[in-house]
């Protein structure tokens, strides 16, 4: 940070300080939205601290291709769905997974949390996963039904109990979340290695009975939630999917993802499941993400998990 110092303005740096920032990673780990509202300053001078803050971490130094680390990837044990994604789910970002009501977004989540405990020749990371309730109960019976199959299907290659790699928690409302994120994960993953956060659903704890929405406490809840899971994942190696509803715009007469614009922009990619009327068959779309074209294919879900219909 020192270096910092004397690239930007002395109100620049003060406003970083205040803001409880204290080193260049950090400023490189948030996104420029957290940045603007932490700090108080406008996207211009945001913009120049990232571009100072890069250059001081680069120090003039030359990478080549072989220098790039290749990104780690969850298979969702799906072809199709793995082509789409090129790969699977990766270990960097958040990761949203929006569709209407029994469309399949949590089947394919459990499908995920056993390939996560499937080592790495298999598509998977050796590793647990925490999954996060915070609207239904968690479906134990069809987990079950799942784990057996995987246990029949990996027989020759790998003896796992997977139910017992899968740690539960409920979660009701945006504090027991927060509570969960800063204290309770932070101490488990002293203990377990763990590759895959499943909370679904993140529209659950911000669910109001009244129409009294503070918008600027709740901008500031996303920052800190997405944060806090970004500095785990980039400390512990791990994945982070958020499950996401719809909900009815009655302007544009379309369906769209909950919490609006402020959490679309702290999200890293988001993808779409939607199913046909009266048709098993669902379709996976690549709404955005950095690295992908917006794409899609079919698949349907059985009950051996999810098979593409391509």
């Amino acid at each position: 940070m020192e270096k910092l110092k004397h690239k930007v303005r002395s109100d620049v740096f003060e406003s970083l300080i205040d803001a409880n920032i204290r080193s260049l990673s950090s400023i490189l780990l948030c996104n420029k939205t957290e940045l603007c509202q932490t700090t108080k300053l406008d996207l211009n001078t945001i913009d120049e601290v990232i571009k100072e803050t890069s250059l001081i971490i680069l120090s003039g130094k030359v990478y080549t291709a072989n220098c790039v680390l290749n990104q780690q990837y969850i298979s969702t044990g799906c072809p199709a769905l793995n082509a789409i994604m090129r790969g699977g789910i990766p270990l960097n970002g958040i990761t949203e997974i929006v569709g209407s009501s029994g469309v399949g977004k949590t089947q394919m989540c459990l499908q995920l949390s056993l390939m996560t405990q499937l080592p790495l020749s298999l598509g998977g990371l050796g590793k647990s996963v925490i999954y996060i309730c915070t609207e239904d109960i968690f479906p134990v019976k069809r987990l079950s039904e799942l784990a057996q199959i995987f246990s029949l299907k990996y027989k020759n290659h790998v003896k796992i109990d997977f139910e017992d790699n899968i740690f539960l928690e409920h979660i009701a409302d945006i504090a027991q979340l927060k509570k969960c994120l800063f204290n309770t994960l932070p101490h488990l993953f002293t203990v377990k290695n763990v590759g895959l956060i499943v909370i679904d659903s993140i529209a659950g704890v911000f669910r109001s009975e009244n129409l009294d929405i503070k918008y600027p406490s709740r901008s500031q809840d996303f920052i800190s939630i997405t944060s806090k899971l970004n500095k785990l994942s980039k400390k512990y190696n791990f994945a982070t999917i958020c499950i996401n509803q719809v909900t009815d715009n009655p302007v544009t007469d379309t369906t769209e993802p909950c919490l609006g614009l402020a959490w679309s922009n702290v999200v890293t990619r988001r993808f779409n499941i939607n199913r046909f009327f009266r048709s098993q068959v669902r379709t996976f779309q690549v709404v955005f993400a950095p690295d992908l074209p917006n794409k899609e294919c079919k698949f349907k879900i059985t009950r051996e998990g999810l098979i593409g219909t391509e």
